[in-house]
């Protein structure tokens, strides 16, 4: 093979390997993960609508990655009626209600995004969502618990109908520039912390600082179960266990039992409730209420997180998938639907609004491509409807680690965030930090948006949203033409958080770059085994060229690292 031929070459190696298994009698398809004849009838019809041998998987692949995801995801179950349950302690709405409407609005949302969409996805009610149904909704409003579910039925009508008029993607892109969605999807993170070290007794409240670390005495047995629970979970969670948050649960749970913290379960089975089925109440949204700019408000925070939350997760989980076409998520419109449809199905029999499952990521991970995956998970939630006796026992300290450990996972979208560039530094910081210290999340999304706006009307019109970080630019105390200052003490003195002390001209750097890339590519050309003359001219004259690059490479690179220092 010659070397300026490598990719011809690369572009025959399927044919060749195509002709070579022809010519050993080995057909492609026999390879496949679903061979003919060899499932049944029920098996094979599952592979042809979901197109799992299409894409790459298996049914048994499909099936482990959904029960895989459904483990990851069902610690919901316990979580949720923990939330939910304090937004309002007059409306009585028991612990299997709500766990029996979270079970089934995630079967639902599952079951739709499996027929329509066809994408490895798993649907349940949001956390963070749930939080601000109760302290946001409920609490700061003072409204009843089917008052607030209102909130979530209109909000899940308005994102059906901006997923069916092809706008969500429109608003997420206008709305909100990137750095603000991620910092308030960490926001959210920081504040189900700060919700889970109040339920673990970890935080408490104090007259003089707000906040206290709470009795750490040995006497309070319940705090040190969870703290025993959290390190066991975060072992398990370091060394890649599926289904970590639900076996610490669990184990926990057995723990409180056995030690009489807590009451154990009185019975396995039993018959869904819906009790709050009936509680949906649409009193507050008459304009003689005096609540109607409180339930607009609550829809459209609701609205707006569940829709930026969705855009970003579904992107980066088809991406993880391999499933992304052109750079974009295909039948988009109909995730965005599957959630909408969930979340009114959930809304009427009594829970928060429904997204996509960040623990989706674990069946991906273990080979999901197909909405057979979502099939599995959605059946799975069916089942669990009717094991509320042995769920609702579970107690509240064994739901809180998990709370604080999801926090943790919802820091990561920091990293995307330029903290280097003070135009989104600045508003991201705030609404990290308004959400948790307000106990609020659409007070940090406010603050931050108007932050957000107000920075992008001071600056420069021609300015984009996103800026890239230059250190000329954002140096109040190193003079903006570029020159040095005199002493190079006084540079580290007075040089901020932000500063990189960068002062090479941009035209050195551009050209010590474009030397070194010519250096690598022709130190590669000399490697892939081209012939020499005979007369050895052509190779004493890259012999030459070489050193020549080499020389001036060296030499540009060590005048451009004595302007740094």
């Amino acid at each position: 093979m010659r070397a300026d031929d490598s990719k011809s070459n690369l572009k025959s190696l399927p044919e060749a390997i195509l002709e070579a298994g022809s010519k050993d009698g080995n057909e492609i398809s026999d390879i496949s993960p679903v061979r003919k004849g060899a499932n049944s009838s029920w098996s094979q019809k599952l592979d042809e609508f979901f197109k799992v041998t299409e894409k790459g998987s298996t049914l048994q692949t499909e099936i482990r990655a959904g029960f895989i995801n459904w483990m990851t995801m069902c610690y919901i179950l316990v979580v949720n009626p923990v939330i939910l349950g304090s937004a309002d302690p007059d409306s009585h709405v028991s612990t299997e209600t709500i766990m029996t409407a979270t079970a089934v609005s995630s079967a639902i949302g599952c079951l739709v995004v499996a027929l329509s969409s066809d994408a490895p996805l798993g649907l349940m009610p949001g956390m963070g969502l749930n939080a601000y149904f109760s302290f946001g909704i409920c609490r700061s409003f003072h409204v009843t618990f089917g008052q607030a579910l209102s909130c979530c039925f209109v909000s899940g009508a308005a994102l059906l109908l901006l997923a069916v008029l092809g706008v969500c993607q429109w608003i997420v892109t206008t709305v909100l520039s990137e750095h603000l969605k991620k910092a308030i999807t960490v926001a959210i993170g920081v504040f189900q912390a700060l919700i889970g070290f109040q339920v673990m007794g970890l935080v408490v409240a104090s007259p003089n600082t707000l906040v206290t670390l709470g009795d750490v005495g040995w006497s309070n047995k319940q705090l040190y179960l969870a703290l025993m629970g959290f390190c066991l979970i975060s072992a398990m969670l370091v060394s890649r266990l599926h289904g970590a948050l639900l076996v610490g649960i669990c184990l926990m749970s057995v723990c409180a039992w056995s030690t009489g913290l807590s009451d154990a379960p009185l019975g396995v089975f039993s018959l869904p409730r819906y009790d709050a089925g009936f509680l949906l109440d649409f009193s507050c949204w008459d304009p003689g209420s005096g609540k109607l700019h409180a339930m607009i408000l609550g829809s459209m925070v609701l609205l707006f997180v569940a829709l930026f939350d969705l855009a970003g997760v579904q992107y980066g989980l088809m991406g993880i998938a391999g499933l992304l076409q052109d750079g974009h998520v295909p039948r988009s419109q109909c995730i965005f639907s599957s959630a909408a449809i969930a979340t009114m199905s959930g809304a009427v029999i009594g829970t928060s609004p429904v997204i996509i499952a960040n623990e989706s990521s674990a069946g991906i991970v273990e080979g999901a491509k197909t909405g057979l995956s979502a099939l599995v998970i959605s059946g799975l939630f069916l089942v669990s409807a009717f094991l509320t006796p042995l769920l609702s026992s579970i107690p509240r300290v064994a739901t809180s680690v998990p709370l604080v450990l999801i926090g943790a996972f919802m820091m990561a979208p920091c990293r995307g965030i330029d903290w280097d560039n003070l135009r989104a530094a600045i508003p991201s910081f705030l609404t990290i930090t308004v959400v948790p210290f307000t106990y609020s999340i659409d007070n940090g999304i406010i603050a931050g948006i108007l932050m957000d706006a107000f920075l992008m009307v001071s600056a420069k019109k021609d300015q984009p949203p996103e800026l890239t970080a230059d250190p000329h630019l954002a140096q109040p105390l190193i003079p903006q033409s570029g020159s040095r200052v005199q002493s190079p003490v006084l540079e580290r003195v007075f040089s901020t958080p932000h500063a990189s002390m960068a002062f090479a001209p941009e035209k050195v750097s551009d050209q010590v770059e474009q030397a070194q890339h010519l250096l690598e590519q022709l130190r590669r050309t000399r490697g892939l085994g081209h012939e020499p003359d005979q007369g050895g001219g052509i190779e004493s004259g890259e012999d030459r060229l070489l050193s020549a690059l080499e020389a001036y490479v060296q030499s540009h690179t060590m005048v451009a690292t004595g302007l740094h220092l």
